[in-house]
């Protein structure tokens, strides 16, 4: 009787030995599936970035006076949608294989201020904790000038960012 327990027991470790050769580098993939992401989506009446800078170089003042919407559970299995008041998005994230930890953002989206509706649309690559600028408006008016933004990044729940 031990022999045989211990013939089972020899024969459920072989068993899993291909799993444990044949395990590679995490992908975006496996990122996605056991890393908590959450998609943050800041949006104001206010400069998101400095006029001739980065995409990702958002100000410290919009973050401050943005109102934001979280999305948790960020999954690349079917299209997503998002809405409050003034914005709505729908989005698909998808990992890229370079940069490694890269997600693919498709979105189209609307906002709604005091003055009109801005929209946007497009595809772009970001890395967890990344802030992207996805679009702004400019323009004067006889009280001033008047500005809006949107801005979106991932946040890796598990740290804290």
């Amino acid at each position: 009787m031990p022999r045989k327990t211990l013939r089972n027991i020899s024969l459920l470790a072989l068993s899993t030995l291909p799993d444990l050769t044949l395990a590679g580098q995490p992908t975006a993939s496996d990122y996605l599936g056991s890393k908590p992401l959450l998609l943050e989506i800041r949006y104001c009446e206010c400069r998101a970035t400095t006029p001739n800078g980065a995409p990702g170089d958002v100000l410290p003042e919009f973050l401050d006076e943005s109102r934001v919407l979280r999305v948790g559970a960020v999954t690349t299995e079917h299209s997503n949608f998002v809405a409050s008041r003034a914005l709505s998005m729908g989005y698909e994230i998808s990992p890229v294989e370079k940069p490694s930890g890269s997600f693919q953002l498709t979105y189209a989206s609307e906002y709604t201020t005091r003055d009109g509706n801005l929209a946007g649309q497009g595809t772009l690559v970001l890395e967890a904790g990344q802030w992207v600028s996805l679009f702004e408006s400019h323009h004067q008016t006889k009280a001033g000038a008047k500005h809006a933004g949107v801005a979106i990044r991932l946040v890796d729940q598990s740290s804290s960012q």
